[in-house]
């Protein structure tokens, strides 16, 4: 008999597990509440760990024209000079794309395996049924019952709250605004810049041949950073070696939010699981929200695809490659107090901090874990898992 399962969100989590369930035979389908597949946001980091899952799906092969293969990343001091310089080959590869590019590749890989995707579809809850088993619920009250329900519907998840298993979404106190500018001429390297002054940061990368993704980061509790429209002339202040690119930005449209950190102390009940920003919100200091999101989806297809107890497939899951979401979202949180609390009268130390952060192996290796993907946790792409 043909496997179902039910998927609440049609952004990264729910497009990429819907594809590869399909592929396995599943008959899938996937609510999105929206009225159509798009993706809010500027640029995103695809790095190694996502680019794996990428290349196994055939997306990356869809969108890699649109997208920019990075050959460096570095901090930059206000003054211009360079205080961290690491090279993106091997396992730390990075591309970058528009959002958009990435949701769409998603998509079309999720339509040609066979997902149907219903959009303006909102998940609402669940629905105990008969054997234990819970449903799925929608706003227009219909009940969608199946072997595997999926809570994909990102950090306010409606599915996880219905769970009642103790999570929470908790907002940090630092905002950062995005914008995609239409020009490659502040970024004509294949080279993310982050420039650092006090606590505020400013990254600067190309995303694709025609698009420059900017970010800024800033405490909360800096009234002028927090300004919309930007305060061009306060930013310029703090970063004039950026005045040209700022000015353009004062023009565009942008993104603004607060950084949040989602706890979810079980990533599975019974038939439904809990993925993506629903399982592992985290800030986006080490660009690996995609990423863990990504690889949990492929080791869940792979050790819930054929197996006989969706529910123990579920739980194996989780105790399998938890442990990289976990460790990841710790230092993305680190990162974060790093940069907002260190204290402007200890500037002079943030150079030697922001430098061991790129040369102590030990070091790195911790905190990007997720780059080296899922073989810590013994699962290879495109490989099936070990029974359960």
């Amino acid at each position: 008999m043909q496997r179902t399962a039910e998927i609440a969100g049609g952004g990264i989590a729910g497009l990429s597990l819907g594809a590869l369930l399909a592929r396995r035979g599943w008959r899938v389908r996937v609510h999105e509440q929206g009225e159509q597949i798009r993706e809010i946001g500027a640029g995103i980091y695809i790095k190694n760990n996502s680019l794996e899952v990428l290349e196994h799906l055939g997306v990356y092969e869809r969108i890699r024209a649109r997208g920019t293969p990075l050959a460096a990343a570095q901090i930059r001091f206000a003054d211009g000079s360079v205080r961290q310089q690491r090279a993106l080959s091997g396992t730390s590869r990075v591309v970058t794309f528009a959002r958009q590019t990435l949701i769409e590749g998603l998509r079309d890989a999720a339509l040609d395996a066979g997902v149907e995707i219903v959009t303006a579809s909102r998940a609402t809850g669940l629905r105990q049924q008969a054997g234990g088993r819970r449903a799925l619920v929608t706003a227009d009250g219909q009940v969608h019952a199946a072997d595997l329900v999926v809570a994909a519907d990102g950090v306010h998840s409606a599915l996880r709250t219905a769970l009642d298993i103790g999570s929470r979404f908790r907002e940090l106190p630092t905002l950062i605004d995005r914008f995609l500018v239409p020009t490659r001429v502040f970024t004509p390297e294949p080279r993310t810049e982050e420039h650092w002054s006090g606590n505020r940061r400013i990254g600067v990368t190309p995303a694709g041949p025609e698009h420059t993704y900017v970010y800024m980061v800033a405490p909360a509790s800096d009234r002028r950073a927090a300004a919309i429209p930007l305060d061009v002339a306060d930013w310029s202040a703090r970063f004039p070696r950026l005045r040209e690119l700022l000015a353009c930005l004062g023009e565009a449209p942008s993104t603004q939010y607060h950084y949040g950190v989602v706890n979810c102390p079980r990533w599975s009940v019974g038939n439904v699981a809990v993925l993506g920003d629903a399982a592992h919100g985290l800030p986006p200091t080490l660009g690996q929200g995609a990423g863990l999101t990504l690889m949990n989806a492929l080791a869940l297809a792979e050790m819930a695809g054929a197996a006989a107890d969706v529910p123990a497939a579920l739980q194996a899951w989780e105790q399998r490659v938890r442990f990289i979401s976990d460790q990841t979202q710790k230092w993305a949180c680190r990162y974060d107090s790093f940069t907002r609390q260190w204290p402007t009268a200890l500037d002079f130390a943030r150079p030697l901090v922001a430098w061991s952060f790129g040369r102590f192996r030990f070091l790195n290796d911790r905190m990007r874990i997720a780059d080296r993907g899922l073989r810590l946790a013994g699962i290879r792409v495109g490989a099936e898992a070990p029974p359960c």
